[in-house]
Formats: structure tokens, sequence, C-alpha cells
């Protein structure tokens, strides 16, 4: 139940942006709590682009986010593709960035369609 919560976000995030080509950094090498980190940061940065442009985020704002992080964005969804287990044990275990991620998708989603 847990990984939907983060389905839906990343589906929230799939409407503002497609793929950054590449992958620098090995999927299996980003520590569970950084990609907690990069999630949230990601679905912030999606929720101040589209309450103040009405537009998703650029894609040098998006890509400067996951350098910031030591990873590109193919590698951040083969990540969430490889380690669904894992990444429901930390929601169940942090229900608070359940909620985050929760409360900013909603609050993407409500800001798309206005």
């Amino acid at each position: 139940m847990e990984t939907k919560i983060l389905v839906r976000g990343l589906a929230a995030l799939s409407l503002v942006g497609g793929l950054l080509p590449g992958g620098t950094a090995a999927a299996e090498d980003l520590p569970l709590e950084q990609y907690f980190d990069l999630s949230i940061a990601r679905l912030e940065l999606s929720k101040a682009a589209w309450s103040t442009t009405q537009a998703p985020p650029t894609a040098e704002a998006m890509a400067g986010l996951f350098t910031e992080h030591g990873i590109d964005e193919a590698d951040y969804l083969a990540y969430t593709s490889e380690h669904r287990e894992a990444i429901d044990a930390y929601l169940a275990a942090h229900p608070d960035d359940a909620q985050r991620i929760e409360a900013l998708s909603t609050d993407i989603e409500q800001a798309i369609g206005e």
C-alpha cells in the first residue's frame, strides 16, 4: 500500500515532464534516505513551478536537482522499480514522509487542474 503513495507522487511528476537522458550513477548506490530526500525535493520543485507559473519545472531546474543528489532521473526511476520492498518498508516506518509525499502529490494535482 505504501508504494502506492510514492507511485502517486511519481505519476504526478510524470505530468510535469519527460525523462532526462542518460545514467550517471548506479541506482543501487543511492542510500534510501537520499532517495526520499530527492523524492520530496522533486515534488516540492514541481509544486512550486505549477503553483507559480502554471507550468512544469524547467528541464534545467530538474537536472540541477538530480545533480545535487548525484543521480539522474533514469537511475532514480530504476531505483524506484528495483527497490519497491525497501521503499514500502521505509514509508511504513516513516509516516511523516509518506504524508508529505501524499500532500505534495495532491497539491501538484490541484495546481495542474487550476
